[in-house]
């Protein structure tokens, strides 16, 4: 009897909610039990403070890689392509919430924005956030990276059902009629999800887009998304005949978007476009990486020639650039460069080997020089060039040492 009721109160005890050491209670859910391939998709995460006492809580983008989440979506390709060796790096606007007691914080998390979603199928969502929080509410209080956090998870499915383009036209009449509003969040969040699943129907919708100052970064977004011949002409275009722009925005996204896509008749374009922005310019840096992607072979003998410029920034853009063409004729022009004085110019070509060849020559923070590198490269090089396999800048795996 005594072993039944001990069993008994532990099953009680296993299946009672159990209250986070913070006071938070968070939970995820999807915004409907299934969709429509081609509609938006809403992730929701709720958190409520249960405790007594209020808490400072930090607020984010939820896409942003400050803003405490981790979402995978198995099956499905993600919309933004970086390369396997790059870092993150950017900023992001961050602002603390003072959660009183009883009180819920909620975030609507479009995952259309991070994922491509228009094909039907059922797709296994995880997600993990992270949130900082304190008991500190004073108004000069500010949550900082030692701050404490409560971590919150959970798998989901992702349900997408066939559709037609009837009911999905139907569905998009709303967002679309929201651009005109003169709310301008409520015409951003509809410009963001017309962009995102860019459906071929408003192709019209999206070209419309780029004449409005506040919706001009999502018309390059859509038109990128869109992927077919006139948006991709459109989008070249756009380039074309935009002004060097020094800031962040749309003229740096279709830059980018352009490199993404890969055509080869791009080439001349973006080779234009790096000599219209000035030395040392983020412009022209993505330029002349977009030049390496969509101009594989091609890209190799511009990019050499950028190598005599009397600027370093030129110089270290033009040995970023070679390690994205994926070409085997940039191998040993990169090697040469490993001997180069400069050292932006000889790091810079020692880490863009790597990224052709999967190669290095020395473990990183060894404190071993390029330079000191150059006789294995050569070596390796010598013996193995003719077959070793080149890798594109998107092609990942791991990184081996020198044999």
């Amino acid at each position: 009897m005594l072993r039944f009721l001990a069993l008994f109160i532990s099953i009680i005890l296993i299946n009672l909610p159990v209250l986070a050491a913070s006071g938070l209670d968070g939970r995820f859910y999807l915004s409907k039990a299934s969709y429509s391939a081609g509609e938006p998709i809403y992730l929701i995460f709720e958190v409520k403070n249960s405790g007594t006492q209020p808490l400072r809580i930090l607020t984010a983008n939820p896409l942003s890689f400050c803003g405490g989440y981790k979402i995978e979506v198995e099956g499905s390709k993600k919309q933004e392509s970086r390369g396997c060796f790059e870092g993150m790096a950017g900023s992001c606007v961050s602002s603390d919430e003072i959660l009183k007691p009883g009180k819920t914080h909620t975030d609507r998390i479009l995952l259309n924005q991070r994922y491509d979603l228009r094909k039907p199928g059922r797709y296994s969502l995880r997600v993990t956030h992270n949130l900082q929080y304190d008991s500190t509410i004073e108004i000069s209080a500010v949550l900082t990276p030692s701050s404490p956090s409560e971590s919150f998870d959970a798998q989901l499915e992702v349900v997408l059902e066939p559709t037609d383009e009837a009911s999905l036209r139907l569905e998009f009449q709303k967002y679309v009629l929201e651009l005109q509003s003169t709310d301008l969040m409520r015409q951003v969040i509809a410009g963001q999800v017309i962009a995102n699943l860019a459906p071929p129907f408003l192709e019209g919708t999206i070209e419309q887009m780029l004449k409005s100052p506040e919706l001009q970064g999502l018309g390059v977004l859509g038109l990128r998304n869109l992927g077919t011949p006139t948006s991709h002409r459109t989008l070249a275009e756009f380039v074309e005949r935009s002004a060097p722009e020094q800031s962040s925005g749309a003229y740096q996204n279709a830059i980018s978007y352009l490199g993404d896509i890969g055509d080869r008749s791009d080439l001349a374009t973006l080779l234009g476009v790096a000599k219209a922005n000035p030395p040392g310019s983020y412009s022209r840096e993505l330029a002349v990486q977009a030049a390496g992607k969509v101009g594989g072979d091609d890209a190799v003998p511009p990019l050499v020639d950028q190598l005599s410029d009397p600027s370093i920034d030129v110089r270290q853009s033009a040995v970023r650039g070679l390690s994205y063409t994926g070409s085997r004729s940039a191998v040993p022009v990169l090697i040469e460069l490993l001997a180069s004085p400069e050292e932006r110019v000889s790091g810079t070509a020692e880490f863009s080997l790597q990224t052709l060849t999967h190669y290095r020559a020395s473990e990183r923070n060894s404190g071993v020089t390029p330079a000191a590198n150059y006789v294995r490269w050569s070596q390796w090089w010598n013996r193995y060039g003719q077959n070793a396999t080149i890798y594109r800048y998107d092609e990942c795996g791991d990184v081996a040492m020198l044999d």
